[in-house]
């Protein structure tokens, strides 16, 4: 009985240390995903920005085109 006991507690401290790890590696996992979505909203504004010029170059370019 006092073997099972120890085999048991012992199962429960590693089953609480992989939990916590677990805690660890989601939580670090969680910042990484928020990091990436701040990350793709700036580049997704850039990219907005630079359709925008692009647009604008092109219409500058037709009345260029377009002058006598």
């Amino acid at each position: 009985m006092e073997e099972l006991l120890k085999r048991l507690e012992k199962q429960i401290k590693a089953l609480i240390a992989q939990h916590d790890q677990l805690k660890q590696s989601n939580q670090s996992l969680y910042q990484g995903k928020s990091s990436l979505i701040r990350e793709r909203e700036l580049l997704l504004g850039k990219q907005q920005k630079a359709i925008s010029q692009i647009k604008t170059l092109i219409s500058k370019l037709k009345e260029i085109e377009n002058l006598p």
